[in-house]
């Protein structure tokens, strides 16, 4: 752990780096004192209540009577306030607060991974991006590396670079990422270019792969792409087997009626 001095925070503002905000942390060097582990508690018991922004003016509090370096309690903090801005969807906020962490505590997968994920969601996907690599290549097989993963291909999916997305999942899967969603979302890559072969193939990988939290969309994908290759008779397979193993909706049902038509 790195021990970084720091002396006067103002309120952050989205976009600077994080690296001028660890010289603003703390009003004053020289405070220290009983004070910030009371404010520290204080945050943490507004928290738990709900109060999020009180939270983390209560969590601000106790940086500033803090005795001018980032150590242990200060990071501890700093954790508490990036799960305070998060649950207040202060994405930005959380984000920044990660990137302050990483540059004074370094490049933790934890860190990476959960700014990863707070920069996918305040659209930064640039910085989401660089984060999920540095992760990626420390802890591949971590599920907050594929959390963070699946929160990137969101980001990249909603701005049309599906092919980037497959190309990230393609690596996880190669450095030892297994999950059902996995394939899931590679099929939904394939499905959106029009490759219905390609987006099936991914689909019984995933459903062989038993993963039985994503067999039920793994099945629901599955449905969807033999309807789009006209294979009507194996799509009603799909939604009969998804019915049978999980219940089925008034639009499943809908759906297999209207199969059963074809």
């Amino acid at each position: 752990m790195r021990k970084t001095k720091i002396t006067g925070r103002k309120r952050r503002a989205a976009g600077l780096a994080a690296a001028l905000f660890l010289t603003a942390l703390l009003a004053s060097g020289c405070q220290g004192g009983k004070e910030k582990y009371a404010f520290r508690e204080t945050g943490i018991s507004q928290m738990d209540a709900g109060d999020y922004e009180g939270a983390i003016q209560s969590f601000e509090q106790a940086l500033e009577h803090s005795d001018g370096f980032v150590g242990e309690f200060e990071l501890d903090v700093l954790k508490y306030r990036a799960e305070a801005e998060y649950a207040l969807a202060d994405y930005a906020a959380s984000a920044h607060t990660y990137d302050i962490l990483v540059q004074a505590d370094g490049e933790r997968p934890e860190y990476l991974n959960r700014g990863c994920v707070m920069h996918a969601l305040a659209g930064d996907t640039e910085a989401a991006l660089a984060c999920y690599e540095k992760a990626f290549a420390q802890a591949p097989e971590e599920e907050e590396t594929k959390d963070a993963l699946m929160a990137l291909g969101d980001a990249l999916e909603a701005e049309d670079r599906g092919e980037e997305a497959l190309a990230l999942y393609e690596q996880a899967l190669a450095g030892g990422m297994e999950s059902g969603a996995l394939y899931s979302r590679m099929a939904l890559c394939r499905m959106d270019a029009g490759d219905y072969e390609g987006a099936l193939a991914y689909l019984e990988q995933g459903l062989a792969a038993g993963d039985a939290q994503a067999r039920a969309e793994l099945l629901y994908s599955q449905a969807v792409v033999y309807e789009h290759m006209l294979d009507f008779s194996s799509a009603l397979r799909a939604l009969e087997t998804y019915e049978a193993e999980f219940g089925a909706t008034p639009e499943i049902r809908k759906e297999i009626a209207f199969l059963k038509t074809r």
